[in-house]
């Protein structure tokens, strides 16, 4: 890995890319409204007591997240009527500094194998033109690679990468509902998968539905929970249901994984799994602290109790939203859960130890102002659902405590304190511990 002495290199080099992304667009388009838009994030953190099989280890992580966007807005289509399209360049560098034991941790090293790098040098994150009014009044279809998250991000994000393909978004496909079907090609480990799906938005009285259906089909060998596919075609359904008031947002998720593999065997292995996410979020007046707001969430998904010999009921989507950078983001500063995995300490696709999947979780929270701070205290609890034993097991509880000052509008610090504390599923209870600090710029 290149050594970068300076973190103000990664943006110059991030700005020099940009520039001549800018200056390579048809000067056509130089008459039109042009958006430019940043963001760096600088983080230095340091875990005690990872778990890694029967080890226990401590690590220090720094890292650096910068993107630069470049949209070029209402470019008229002049053979085209009452059409225009935007043309949208973004570009990431992600650095580790000089150290190389982020890069190769367990825990981390799945988050940093996404990228084409990670020593500061800037690759294309987004690229993508967007047209209005494609064929008809109500359409838009947007091609190339693209920032996208479906419902939650359960089933099917672009993690901060983009997603490369095709949307095409309608208004009013029947009365006020809305449509959109998309079809991406995004790469896994060895090829790529191949992404389709649809879905329909309907607006009600008070809430929105949102009603989707897609499906991912591999050709790759990949290891999943209980048996190993050559290739495989997952099929999720799922209906989400929002509704935002001025003291309560509502926020709920069900899923349906159905589909087949081929095993090595010859066999065949159909999957039958599901997932649910309940969120709650309501603002109340704390004394002392003045207006705050209280969040409960509740997620589980289905899992395996062993070898599977017919039937796969472990939910476990190849591109749900898990990580932000090169470490992982969800339920945990230092779970970093979905509802199907958890930071690494075990070498198994969901993290966890052999035999053991589907995960029921649990989160209590609240944010408060205090003077000019922001604070944010939150607990999880974290419970298997499936291990060798057919039952349910503990796998750990976790306490977060974050601090975060508004320097500016586009300026922000934020420090963390976390704890992780292994329960039954684990022979050692030792708590994991978790300092960071972080600086996000953006305008």
């Amino acid at each position: 890995m290149a050594k970068m002495n300076e973190p103000r290199v990664y943006g110059l080099r991030l700005m020099a890319y940009g520039m001549a992304a800018v200056l390579w667009l048809p000067m056509t388009a130089s008459a039109t409204k042009l958006d430019l838009s940043s963001n760096v994030d600088i983080k230095a953190a340091n875990y005690t007591n990872l778990i890694t099989g029967g080890e226990r280890h401590g690590q220090a992580v720094y890292s650096e997240n910068a993107s630069l966007g470049f949209i070029i807005k209402n470019i008229k289509l002049e053979k085209t009527e009452n059409s225009s399209m935007d043309v949208g360049i973004v570009l990431n560098s992600v650095g580790t500094g000089a150290s190389t034991n982020t890069i190769t941790a367990p825990q981390f090293s799945e988050a940093v194998s996404r990228y084409p790098n990670v020593d500061g040098t800037p690759f294309v994150k987004e690229a993508y033109i967007r047209v209005y009014n494609f064929l008809n009044p109500r359409t838009t279809v947007t091609l190339g690679r693209q920032a996208f998250t479906l419902g939650q991000g359960i089933t099917l994000a672009d993690d901060g990468l983009g997603l490369p393909g095709a949307r095409i978004e309608t208004e009013k496909l029947f009365r006020n509902m809305k449509g959109e079907f998309f079809f991406f090609r995004p790469f896994k480990d060895t090829d790529y998968v191949k992404i389709m799906g649809a879905g329909i938005y309907y607006p009600s009285n008070e809430g929105l539905w949102h009603f989707y259906h897609f499906w991912e089909q591999g050709a790759q060998p990949m290891t999943e929970l209980g048996h190993t596919s050559l290739s495989r075609t997952k099929k999720f359904t799922g209906v989400r249901y929002f509704i935002n008031h001025s003291q309560l947002n509502f926020d709920g998720e069900f899923i349906l994984q159905r589909g087949s593999a081929k095993e090595t065997g010859g066999q065949t292995v159909d999957y039958t799994g599901y997932a649910f996410l309940i969120k709650g979020l309501w603002n109340q007046d704390i004394a002392f602290f003045g207006p705050s707001k209280m969040r409960l969430a509740y997620g589980k998904s289905s899992g395996n109790s062993g070898d599977v010999s017919d039937k796969d009921k472990a939910f476990l989507p190849t591109f749900g939203h898990r990580f932000k950078g090169v470490e992982r983001e969800g339920f945990g500063e230092i779970a970093g859960a979905s509802l199907y995995d958890i930071i690494q300490t075990s070498a198994t696709p969901n993290g966890l130890p052999n035999g053991v999947s589907g995960l029921n979780i649990i989160n209590l929270g609240v944010d408060m102002p205090y003077k000019k701070l922001a604070l944010s205290v939150d607990f999880y609890k974290f419970r298997a659902s499936q291990n060798i034993s057919k039952e349910s097991i503990q796998i750990g509880s976790e306490w977060d405590l974050k601090a975060t000052y508004p320097m500016g509008e586009g300026l922000r610090l934020k420090a963390v304190y976390a704890v992780f504390k292994p329960m039954s599923l684990y022979p050692q209870t030792t708590p994991i511990k978790l300092v960071s600090m972080s600086l996000t710029a953006k305008f």
